[in-house]
C-alpha cells in the first residue's frame, strides 16, 4: 500500500484527497490551461469591508459573508441550531466544492453563547486561521468554511 502525503507540507492523506486537511493545499496536478486556482485563504484587503465592522443593534447573532460570490450577505442564527454546508437542505447553503454537503453546525447554548462544530468535513473548519473540531465563537471571529470567510457577530 502506497502512503500518500501532501505535496506542500508532507502530511499523510487519504489516497483520494483533493486537498490537504492540514494546510489546504490542492493535491491534484493542474495540467489544463482552463484550470483556475482559487486560494482558500484570501488576503485581508480582499475581505468585504461591511463584514469587518459590527452591525448596529442586532436582534439575532449573525454571520456576514466577507468573501465568496456574495460578500456582505448576512445569515441570521435565529434557531437553536443552524446547519451549514453545500446541501440545499442546509440553513446556510455555501455552494462550492470546497464545502462538504453537511459541513458544520452552529448551536446556541443555554447561556446564549454560540458554538461551531465541524461535522467531519473533508476540508475542515477554521476559526481565526486555526482548524477546529468544536469551539465557542466570540464577536468578530472569522469562520472559514471552504473558500468562504464569514465574520460572526453576537447580538446584544
Amino acid at each position: 500500500m502506497t502512503i500518500v502525503t501532501c505535496r506542500r507540507c508532507g502530511e499523510i492523506l487519504n489516497a483520494n484527497a483533493n486537498f490537504c486537511w492540514s494546510c489546504g493545499a490542492a493535491q491534484h496536478v493542474a495540467t489544463s490551461p482552463d484550470t483556475v486556482a482559487t486560494p482558500v485563504i484570501a488576503a485581508q484587503e480582499q475581505l468585504h469591508h461591511g463584514a469587518l465592522s459590527a452591525p448596529s443593534s442586532l436582534v439575532h447573532d449573525v454571520l456576514v459573508s466577507a468573501t465568496g460570490p456574495n460578500p456582505g450577505v448576512r445569515y441570521e442564527l435565529r434557531n437553536e441550531t443552524t446547519t451549514v454546508g453545500r446541501h440545499e437542505g442546509s440553513d446556510v447553503v455555501l455552494d462550492d466544492v470546497s464545502v462538504s454537503r453537511h459541513h458544520g453546525i452552529f448551536t446556541k447554548t443555554s447561556s446564549g453563547r454560540v458554538t461551531l462544530r465541524d461535522l467531519n468535513s473533508l476540508n475542515g473548519t477554521y476559526v481565526n486561521g486555526s482548524r477546529v473540531e468544536e469551539t465557542i465563537l466570540r464577536s468578530g471571529d472569522e469562520v472559514q468554511i471552504g473558500k468562504y470567510k464569514l465574520i460572526f457577530w453576537q447580538a446584544g
